[in-house]
């Protein structure tokens, strides 16, 4: 009974901040694992299914009893409230806690509060789960979420290695892969792969349906699984990506610039009647996504598990 006791309090402590469906996922992706999980979530339903559906362990009322207790802090909030959660509570964690989030923009976060929250002696160590969905909500969430996943992990001047370490390891026990890079690099990589997807998602769905109601109808008959599988984005919470956008402005920017230079390639191919040359750089694309595909194969990464190779 003691050498249980014992082990029980030895037990890290994960704070899950907003249990929506990226914290409930990570909940759930711990459940197994040697943390112990305690949540906060504004709605109190939220946090009474939380407990009920074993997404934590404990529940909190008040966000700040959650961050006295917690080891390791998730704030699992849009973007814009993850900076405002974390100045209003700097002086609510204990000395030594480790603060991270899952913010999918980086340099508007990481500089800010490294710097307020290492004055309180916590350390704030931004990272970004390349993983989610077009749903949103607790109803969504699963415990494969980050299973094979890449989780950014953006160091920043005055993170310890010890405070960087501890949210590898966290990361690392949900099935997720871990990579190092730079805040502001992070931001770069991300407008290309994950921001401009959204966009082009979104644009490719008005472009196609975003007519008057008897071409729509006609339109909607021509749509079928490529269509489908290429805007599954555009369903996305319109909120949430204005938030992503804004907040990454400049990058994205960059991104749809080289899009745009590729398209107009292409329609200057289409006019010239240079159809071999269309040919070579169709093929150029399916060589490089199978490729892409193939080491996310070796390297058992996430994009595999809804592809047939």
């Amino acid at each position: 009974m003691k050498k249980d006791m014992l082990k029980k309090k030895l037990r890290k402590t994960v704070g899950i901040v907003g249990l929506g469906l990226l914290g409930s996922s990570l909940g759930l992706a711990l459940k197994k694992s040697d943390y112990r999980r305690a949540g906060w979530s504004r709605r109190p339903e939220s946090r009474k299914d939380a407990l009920h559906n074993k997404v934590v362990d404990e529940v909190f009322d008040r966000p700040e009893d959650l961050l006295a207790v917690a080891d390791i802090t998730v704030v699992c909030l849009p973007i814009p409230e993850i900076v405002s959660f974390c100045l209003k509570h700097t002086g609510d964690w204990r000395r030594k806690a480790i603060v991270t989030d899952v913010g999918s923009v980086k340099g508007l976060i990481v500089k800010k509060l490294v710097q307020a929250l290492d004055q309180h002696g916590v350390q704030f160590v931004g990272s970004h789960p390349m993983a989610g969905s077009e749903k949103s909500g607790a109803a969504e969430a699963r415990g494969s979420l980050y299973q094979g996943a890449t989780v950014f992990i953006t160091p920043e001047e005055g993170n310890t290695e010890e405070a960087l370490r501890a949210v590898r390891r966290m990361w690392e026990k949900t099935g997720a892969k871990t990579v190092s890079v730079d805040p502001r690099q992070h931001d770069q990589i991300v407008a290309f792969t994950s921001h401009l997807s959204h966009v082009v998602s979104s644009a490719l769905t008005s472009t196609v349906l975003d007519t008057d109601k008897c071409f729509r109808r006609l339109r909607e008959h021509g749509c079928a699984g490529g269509f489908r599988d290429t805007t599954r984005t555009a369903s996305s919470n319109p909120q949430m990506w204005k938030e992503i956008i804004e907040g990454n402005r400049v990058a994205v920017i960059t991104a749809l610039k080289c899009f745009s230079d590729k398209i107009g390639e292409i329609s200057s191919i289409l006019q010239s009647g240079d159809f071999e040359r269309l040919e070579k750089c169709l093929a150029t694309s399916r060589d490089l996504r199978d490729e892409w595909l193939e080491k996310c194969k070796k390297e058992n990464r996430q994009p595999v598990q809804n592809e047939k190779l």
